[in-house]
């Protein structure tokens, strides 16, 4: 009985090659192979000072030092923000600081060339907080920190 599966297994090692070409370009066709970018990476030593400098300035809520570490086109509205208008007049009068040192901790997922937090905010239903950070030069700086769609009480 052993000898008949002998000639399948072979046949079935001879196969596997083009069998997973297969697979892959299926994969491919329907975007599989794109989601396997959207893992959780390890931190590059320069962008974990920045998030802990970040972490810190969110804390104290000093402006002074969370600046110099948004990207020079840094959005925190989803609508267009008022010209007079900083990101810290919309997380204060928002109550958003705390949102912003929890996703702050969150772990990054690679998409798209940005770093990006919750894993969650991926999917295209995502309505909740969610942040970006991205290389600006040699820099690491925040893209944005979207609060969200607020919840209903």
């Amino acid at each position: 009985m052993q000898t008949s599966r002998k000639p399948h297994l072979e046949h079935l090692l001879q196969t596997a090659p083009k069998t997973l070409g297969v697979l892959a370009a299926i994969a491919l066709a329907f975007g599989v192979a794109g989601c396997m970018t959207l893992s959780e990476v390890k931190l590059d030593p320069t962008l974990e000072a920045t998030r802990v400098k970040l972490m810190e300035g969110a804390i104290t809520r000093d402006q002074s030092v969370i600046q110099p570490l948004l990207a020079p086109d840094f959005a925190w509205r989803e609508d267009d923000a008022p010209l007079d208008e900083e990101p810290y007049d919309f997380w204060n009068r928002h109550k958003l600081w705390p949102r912003l040192s929890v996703l702050l901790q969150e772990k990054l997922v690679l998409q798209n060339g940005l770093l990006k937090a919750p894993r969650a905010s991926l999917s295209e239903n995502y309505k909740g907080p969610r942040l970006a950070w991205r290389k600006v030069g040699e820099d690491w700086r925040l893209a944005y920190f979207l609060a969200g769609v607020p919840v209903a009480p």
